[in-house]
């Protein structure tokens, strides 16, 4: 993000990379009509119904801190 904010060059950065960035207009969004089309995230583990505790603590954690989004979906 360095480089953007000096305005070096363009980006397309995830939302949830950019969003502090965009509200504290440390970074301006020039194509505000377009955006690339939604990519889920995917967590990939063996098939197995045990799982490690720190597994299990990941998950938990990404449940909690992607969903809902905590960054704002206005602008796209």
């Amino acid at each position: 993000m360095p480089s953007l904010r000096a305005g070096l060059g363009l980006a397309v950065p995830p939302d949830f990379v950019a969003w502090r960035e965009l509200e504290a207009g440390r970074l301006v969004r020039v194509l505000p009509d377009w955006s690339l089309p939604a990519a889920p995230l995917s967590l990939v583990m063996p098939p197995t119904a045990l799982r490690p505790a720190r597994v299990v603590a990941a998950l938990e954690f990404f449940h909690r801190a992607l969903s809902p989004a905590p960054w704002p979906r206005s602008g796209r």
